[in-house]
């Protein structure tokens, strides 16, 4: 989901390697069309989509040719894009995460990146994106990406759970949802004998029936850091060097997952297979991103429900994931250009609507929700609307790699913190571990912080 901060980056910024790029020559395809290379990670169904569109661009005039380049995980692309840099071969564009463009574009007056925001300026595109889009994209004070595949966690109900439960709609809170959750494991049987989900009886046992369970989820910052900003938390400091996670708000925020082991309601899961056990009707409700909606849904033979993130009163907050498209420097101004007008190409409201209806991920302007398209999608697919509603009070996580440095140390406690519930299954204990494991947490993100933020 997001990206891992690499040892490389880091030793590569020591030695001063960035910003060496030749400019490459132009390149034409046998229609005398320019010829540019999109790197990019989407592989799969995701990845088909993306040739597909691209290659309606590239009928849609005979200027210029995207040749998309497919580079494996999102790793293995951040690998190859500093290699790229490195040999001064770099392609035209670039999918990428924020602490890669904050790399590349880190030593002023080299940058191995293209400062868009002169073009962005003659582009009334860019202030119909979105707030967190546009905040996203800037740094200091300079444009240096498009966002591109942008995406909100939501929940996934089973809808026949919350008929038998009697629940008119969605919980909206994570109280109503623990409330739900827990109502559904101490209620709710999928049936052996019919295979049918049925309220519980007294005479139930594991020889007739299995249990539904209300919650299973894997280890992830990514939720859990929406629970505390929305509790007032607050992530960082304005200057990267401090976090606080060793604070009220953080333990309130973590005691849903603790509750979930303690009361039994709830299971820790490892990599997908919470969304496997949600298809097998193992577990009622998970928290996943919205476009796994489109590997799952194909394998779901009941009703669902998607909805969005469960808010708190405090602050009205979700956090986005995804990555953003960058053009390099040193092109030839043909290259520039040929980049620029196919970056703006994907970014029309129409295309921005066709990708998200094909793919999921949000639409990234506010003029695409206006369009036949996504006005059909969000009144014929149930919960279309889902992360799309999130997108008014939509944030970001810090962008540099000490934080994700620091997302790794957060990570390693919230898995000790469950682990310890685990094993020590009484509320007052639990929440006395959790509590010392997220101050543990926080003073050796501090250090992280203090020694490799700018």
């Amino acid at each position: 989901m997001v990206l891992k901060v690499r040892f490389v980056l880091l030793l590569l910024l020591l030695l001063g390697l960035t910003g060496c790029q030749k400019v490459p020559q132009n390149e034409y395809d046998a229609q005398g069309r320019l010829k540019i290379t999109f790197w990019h990670a989407m592989g799969g169904e995701l990845g088909s989509v993306l040739k597909s569109m691209i290659a309606d661009y590239n009928k849609s005039q005979d200027k210029v040719f995207v040749h998309p380049e497919f580079m494996g995980r999102y790793d293995i692309l951040e690998q190859k894009i500093i290699a790229s840099v490195m040999a001064g071969k770099t392609p035209d564009l670039a999918q990428m995460y924020e602490s890669v463009t904050l790399f590349l574009t880190r030593d002023k007056g080299e940058e191995s990146l293209l400062d868009l925001t002169p073009l962005t300026k003659e582009w009334d595109g860019f202030e119909d994106l979105y707030d967190v889009f546009k905040r996203n994209s800037i740094y200091d004070g300079k444009v240096y990406s498009i966002p591109f595949n942008k995406s909100f966690p939501v929940i996934y109900f089973n809808q026949d759970v919350l008929d038998l439960l009697g629940e008119k709609q969605s919980p909206g809170t994570w109280s109503e949802l623990g409330r739900v959750a827990k109502d559904c494991y101490e209620k709710v049987v999928v049936d052996k004998a019919t295979s049918q989900m049925r309220l519980r009886t007294p005479e139930d046992n594991d020889n007739n029936s299995n249990r539904v369970y209300g919650f299973a989820f894997p280890i992830d910052p990514w939720v859990y850091q929406i629970a505390y900003l929305q509790l007032g938390g607050k992530n960082i400091s304005e200057d990267e060097k401090e976090v606080y996670y060793d604070s009220q708000e953080a333990l309130d925020a973590m005691d849903f997952w603790i509750r979930a082991i303690v009361e039994g309601w709830g299971y820790r899961s490892e990599g997908y297979n919470f969304q496997n056990d949600f298809g097998a009707r193992k577990v009622a409700f998970i928290i996943t991103s919205v476009v796994s909606r489109r590997f799952m849904e194909p394998k779901l033979n009941f009703p669902f429900t998607v909805a969005p993130v469960p808010l708190e009163e405090k602050r009205k907050v979700s956090v986005m994931s995804g990555t953003n498209v960058c053009i390099f420097s040193g092109l030839t101004p043909e290259r520039t250009k040929a980049a620029w007008d196919f970056l703006k190409w994907f970014s029309e409201a129409e295309r921005t609507a066709e990708w998200s209806e094909r793919t999921f991920y949000v639409p990234i302007r506010k003029q695409a929700l206006a369009t036949d398209r996504m006005q059909e999608f969000v009144k014929n697919v149930k919960g279309a609307d889902a992360a799309i509603v999130q997108l008014p009070y939509g944030d970001m996580e810090p962008r540099s790699s000490a934080w994700y440095r620091c997302r790794i140390i957060l990570r390693e406690h919230m898995e000790r913190i469950v682990a310890a519930a685990e094993k020590e299954p009484d509320l007052i204990k639990a929440r006395k571990i959790a509590k010392e494991l997220l101050a543990e947490a926080n003073q050796k993100m501090n250090k992280v912080l203090q020694k490799y933020a700018q």
